[in-house]
């Protein structure tokens, strides 16, 4: 199966040699509240996030009458379809990439009829074969979480949307439990997602802090999705265990930019920094007493100490058994003109 290597959302190209694409998932956060969803995207732009994310449902459309529970818990944290497009609107507006989660197929329809640039899969459309043919089929980019999937679940998801024409899927690891154990957070599935389908390969957080997701950019993530939140300890809610808030979202972003910075090339060769440094920070061969003119040199004349602005301690070979041209005293760093 050939995914795309590069995926393009909005004009932003994802994966390859481009910085990782962050995701600011708002979710629910803003419980039913649209001043609120407007807020969180506000916290999204000042961090300097890529893209906020947002979840889209009809609460009956979502989930069967056999479960009122979570009929109920659910039900005052949606907002109607005319709020998120006022929310697209806003996000244009502020200059940050509008997308969403839709956890219905109804819901996947109006999101297609207002133009998001990409489509996010939930972790929850597991084996959902028919979701995933409609969202790969309205033939836009797709950002597939893969929670509570094995390697072949993740295997059908793909082949399903490449049947129905699409090839431009990145691949997100993710661990559906909130806030999850590091020791449950197996990164290095990651490695296996990109090796199995050769495809843009991220991560969504369920973490506690910042820890984890920054490893997963330092471990080659090129999609990273963290939750934002405006509150916590909310009752009966969980995705703020897991969230950034307004003190410490642009810090989140901020590192993952210095990591990348840090990440640096694949050649083992010094920086500048370094260049400018060799001269006081390596060694040069210096002599261990005072030599006569016209003296042979040997191994005992000779110790490595700093500056490295002579002969190269790895340059003795070729030194030894030659004679110096001039006197020279105790302690002397050996140049070539010396011999």
């Amino acid at each position: 199966m050939q995914l795309s290597q590069t995926i393009d959302i909005a004009g932003r190209r994802v994966g390859g040699e481009a910085p990782c694409f962050v995701i600011a998932e708002a979710g629910v956060s803003h419980f039913g509240d649209f001043e609120k969803a407007l807020r969180l995207v506000d916290m999204a732009v000042e961090a300097k996030a890529d893209a906020v994310k947002f979840q889209v449902f009809d609460i009956d459309q979502m989930i069967a009458a056999e479960s009122p529970e979570w009929k109920e818990r659910l039900a005052d944290r949606a907002l109607p379809y005319e709020d998120f497009k006022q929310i697209q609107d806003y996000c244009t507006h502020k200059g940050i990439i509008f997308f969403a989660t839709a956890h219905d197929g109804q819901s996947l329809a109006f999101l297609n009829s207002i133009n998001v640039p990409v489509f996010k899969i939930g972790s929850g459309e597991l084996n959902n074969i028919g979701y995933l043919s409609q969202a790969a089929g309205y033939g836009r980019p797709v950002i597939y979480s893969t929670g509570m999937h094995t390697l072949d679940d993740v295997r059908r998801g793909l082949e399903a949307m490449v049947g129905a024409g699409n090839r431009d899927i990145a691949v997100l690891h993710c661990v559906t439990q909130y806030p999850t154990p590091p020791e449950e957070v197996n990164l290095r599935a990651m490695d296996t997602l990109a090796a199995e389908f050769s495809c843009v390969v991220g991560y969504s957080d369920h973490t506690e802090g910042h820890v984890i997701p920054l490893a997963a950019v330092a471990r080659g993530a090129k999609i990273i999705e963290k939750h934002i939140t405006l509150e916590f300890n909310i009752p009966n809610a969980q995705d703020w265990k897991v969230s950034c808030g307004p003190d410490d979202l642009a810090d989140f972003v901020a590192e993952i930019r210095r990591i990348e910075a840090a990440l640096g090339h694949a050649a083992k060769l010094p920086g500048e920094a370094e260049a400018r440094n060799q001269a006081w920070a390596s060694k040069s061969l210096v002599t261990t007493r005072a030599i006569v003119a016209g003296t042979a040199l040997d191994h005992s004349m000779l110790i490595a100490k700093r500056p490295g602005t002579g002969i190269a301690p790895h340059e003795i070979g070729d030194i030894l058994g030659r004679k110096v041209s001039k006197d020279l005293e105790a302690d002397t760093v050996l140049h070539w003109d010396m011999l």
